[in-house]
């Protein structure tokens, strides 16, 4: 008699389970968060580090660490490390309000995240090698997100995290179909963040021209 297939449990039920356990005099951290998760905190923490791009113009001045957190969570899983962050960091204990936020604040954003996206598995989705190219999107992303760009023009951090939010709910969800949403919004990121770079060049190269040919530096 074949088994019955174990039923998907939702990333933020897994945190409720996590939540009651010991409440809060139970030592908590980055590192314990993604073990008690079984690997899938790796994109609950990625997205915590996204929540704060989702509005066209961000705090300044977070977008490079929390970027450079993320790229880094996506080359180890790349290479098929354990998805750890360095212990200075991550066997941190986390404080009570920290951890009220992560898990409780957290968890409202996994359930409304799960309206949307749910396990529609293709057999590619499962295959190394697409994780490997997921992971390096997400890099990509990443970068994109950790360059410290002035608050205009609008979007240029909100787009990347969008890609990556998008990418990072549909792995954990394993839905096939919601990634290539993530796919499209993050080709419309490279393309509308290299449309105001070649722009700013552009404009750059026009101011400069006419103070160039005045140091005799032109033609």
């Amino acid at each position: 008699m074949i088994a019955p297939p174990i039923p998907h449990e939702p990333l933020s039920q897994r945190l409720q389970a996590i939540i009651a356990q010991g409440g809060e005099a139970t030592p908590l951290s980055f590192n314990a968060l993604l073990e008690r998760t079984e690997g899938r905190g790796l994109y609950l923490v990625i997205l915590l580090l996204c929540l704060p791009f989702v509005l066209p113009v961000s705090i300044p001045g977070t977008s490079t660490p929390f970027g450079l957190g993320i790229a880094w969570l996506a080359l180890r899983f790349a290479l098929g490390r354990p998805t750890r962050l360095p212990s200075r960091l991550g066997d941190r204990p986390l404080g009570a309000k920290t951890r009220h936020l992560l898990l409780s604040g957290g968890q409202r954003v996994l359930r409304f995240l799960e309206k949307f996206v749910r396990p529609r598995r293709t057999a590619w989705l499962g295959w190394r090698t697409a994780q490997q190219w997921n992971a390096a999107l997400l890099l990509l992303m990443a970068l994109l997100l950790a360059i410290p760009l002035p608050p205009v023009p609008p979007f240029t951090n909100a787009l990347p995290a969008y890609s990556i939010i998008l990418i990072t709910v549909s792995m954990m969800e394993e839905d096939g179909w919601m990634i290539w949403v993530g796919y499209a919004t993050a080709l419309a990121t490279v393309l509308y963040l290299a449309f105001w770079a070649g722009l700013i060049v552009a404009v750059i190269q026009r101011y400069l021209e006419p103070v160039l040919r005045g140091l005799g530096f032109g033609a």
